[in-house]
């Protein structure tokens, strides 16, 4: 039962962030989703899962500035081979390979400045997770992972018809001008 509650308090807040616009937002409400999800995948037996969660808080806080500096930078890319790591010391088949590829895209999207390439990468990790959550029997896992993979969807969709050039109509044709012969 108590795995069910961070499940869902996760699933609330993992389907949440794909729709807000403000990178910062975004980071901390997934941060919010990470231990909520950190906490459920322990008390499934998930620690690939688990571990990951952990390594995304310490990506969370290095993301949350605007201005990357020497040391947000350093925290940042030193994650990377902690999922390495962390990975092999948690193995357990597809499930870790899952949550490390969900992890790994995670990572090159958290490091966008720019949300439409943020939100790419976020589809690509929510279908590495969803590996994952279906290996280690979290419904909720797989709810978030596809409220994740559907937000983003959407938001790009929406963010393609802003960045679009609009295609103006051409010039309608002078009327009662005759070519002279």
């Amino acid at each position: 039962m108590l795995a069910e509650i961070f499940g869902i308090t996760g699933v609330v807040a993992g389907s949440s962030w794909g729709f807000l616009k403000d990178r910062r937002a975004i980071l901390a409400v997934q941060a919010f989703a990470t231990v909520m999800f950190g906490i459920h995948y322990g008390l499934l037996g998930a620690w690939s899962g688990s571990a990951m969660c952990a390594v995304t808080l310490v990506q969370a806080v290095a993301s949350l500035p605007e201005r990357r500096n020497r040391a947000t930078t350093i925290l940042f890319w030193s994650t990377v081979p902690m999922i390495a790591l962390l990975t092999v010391l948690t193995w357990n088949g597809l499930a870790s390979a899952g949550a490390a590829f969900g992890m790994a895209m995670a990572t090159l999207g958290r490091w966008q400045t720019d949300t439409f390439k943020l939100r790419g990468f976020f589809i690509l990790c929510s279908m590495g997770w969803a590996t994952h959550n279906m290996m280690v029997g979290s419904p909720f896992g797989l709810a978030s992972d596809t409220m994740c993979f559907v937000s983003n969807l959407w938001r790009l969709r929406t963010e393609l018809g802003l960045r679009r050039p609009r295609r103006t109509p051409p010039a309608p044709a002078l009327t009662g001008l005759a070519a002279s012969t």
